[in-house]
């Protein structure tokens, strides 16, 4: 099936192939299509630079030429040679053409080779359907051409190539310390394919981080405002409006075409969502400001001291959201600072005098490194994008050799309560914006000055 897909997609390309009369040129004309060709990237399913072209310059169909004594089957050779390692180690017919051709070129000159026939109009799409299409036919002739004694004696075993690598290309194995090879250490995220994010709650204990400030985190982050104090949960009955009715708001059961059987699936899954999303609205509440819900709205209209109560509440939430935010700024500060101190061993994690004399003096030495910037040093924006990476340890503990496992948990830890600080920062702003709040309180203070007054 893969092959009958493949071979109904080289049908579909093989139009936007370039004519042989196209290709027929030498000179600058041609070392212009082979640059084109080599930017562009050869590939057998593509349609400009695929199969079809590699087989016909292959079997000499396409008189490519740069020099008048070129031969085409050493450029179709080439080309093949470029194909990317995903595509040569693909199991196709199309690949084991073009290798035994690329390797035998008495095989691909022989006068009785099949020749690749390009299908057009509709004769070209029903061939697709019909299994005939121009590459399905010339792979049956190759079978039976590949089959016959002659050629096959003709046929030498094709070698199998390794991708080449640059001679410049030095790859370097991940030393034993990170101690080792400090000249090749820079700063870097291998990769941002971490799926599985985990905070150790124990560690964060360990660096004075309350277990009450990642529960809110976790569940209301204006949790530590005590924020049930200022609001309050009604449904839908406490507000004055009426249930969600449970019942489909339309019957469309007298119209003929409601009665088939797809129509009466339909009807009874329409059903059962209205169902379902009237259980959910009615039993469902709704956050409100106290001294704002709406009962108590309409109580302003008449009572003087209502709405002086109102105005208080709502004081009393902006004061307390101004104290949280100045408090996370300085918590932020705080994260951020010490996060960065660990990593740089400015807050040292590892043992001092651990390994003697010899010991302090490599970590002197790696101090003073850092400030000539012989050794790198962490900044915080990579703390961030490390969390990201499969090798994140290994990432940041290569910047210290003296960083111990636990400390790049702290670090880890510090990190990202100081992303979830940065958040909480965020919502209270946008919570304390003058167009939301306070300009909706003179709003409301004016407007219930026309109205008792």
């Amino acid at each position: 099936m893969k092959a009958l897909v493949d071979a109904s997609f080289m049908s579909l390309t093989v139009l936007f192939i370039i004519k042989q009369d196209e290709v027929a040129y030498g000179g600058i004309k041609a070392l212009e299509f082979v640059n084109t060709a080599v930017s562009s990237g050869i590939e057998v399913a593509s349609s400009r630079y695929g199969f079809p072209l590699l087989y016909d310059l292959l079997t000499g169909t396409v008189k490519f030429k740069v020099h008048p004594s070129d031969r085409p089957h050493n450029w179709g050779r080439m080309l093949f040679r470029l194909i990317p390692p995903s595509d040569f180690k693909t199991l196709s017919a199309e690949m084991s053409t073009l290798r035994i051709l690329a390797e035998n070129p008495p095989v691909a000159g022989h006068p009785n080779i099949p020749r690749f026939q390009i299908d057009s109009g509709m004769s070209k799409i029903k061939g697709m359907f019909q299994g005939k299409d121009s590459v399905s036919r010339l792979m049956e002739q190759l079978h039976s051409f590949l089959g016959q004694e002659g050629v096959r004696a003709m046929i030498k075993n094709t070698n199998v190539y390794q991708e080449s690598l640059p001679r410049s290309t030095m790859i370097l194995s991940r030393p034993e310390s990170y101690a080792s090879h400090r000249l090749w250490v820079v700063p870097r995220i291998s990769d941002y394919s971490q799926s599985n994010f985990n905070l150790d709650v124990q560690n964060c204990a360990a660096v004075n981080i309350p277990m009450k400030q990642l529960q809110a985190f976790a569940s209301q982050p204006l949790a530590p405002i005590k924020l049930d104090s200022y609001i309050c949960y009604l449904a839908r009955t406490q507000v004055g409006q009426p249930p969600v009715s449970t019942a489909l708001p339309f019957d469309v059961s007298p119209i003929r075409a409601s009665q088939t059987h797809c129509s009466q699936a339909t009807i009874r899954r329409v059903t059962d969502d209205v169902f379902k999303y009237a259980q959910k609205a009615n039993t469902e509440t709704t956050p409100y400001l106290i001294g704002f819900t709406p009962a108590e709205i309409d109580a302003l209209h008449t009572s003087p001291g209502a709405l002086s109560k109102a105005t208080a509440q709502l004081s009393k939430l902006i004061k307390s959201l101004y104290q949280a935010m100045e408090f996370d700024r300085k918590s932020l500060w705080n994260l951020m600072k010490r996060a960065l101190a660990i990593a740089t061993s400015d807050e040292r994690s590892d043992t001092p005098n651990a390994n003697g004399p010899i010991g302090e003096l490599n970590f002197l030495r790696f101090r003073l490194g850092q400030v000539g910037e012989r050794e790198p040093a962490a900044w915080f924006e990579l703390l961030v994008a490390s969390i990201l990476s499969t090798t994140s340890e290994h990432d940041i503990r290569s910047l210290n050799p003296y960083m111990s496992g636990i400390a790049y948990k702290t670090i880890t830890s510090l990190t990202v309560v100081a992303m979830l600080t940065s958040i909480r920062i965020s919502q209270t702003h946008r919570a304390l914006s003058r167009y939301e709040t306070h300009s909706s309180l003179s709003l409301i203070r004016r407007h219930l000055n026309l109205t008792i007054f």
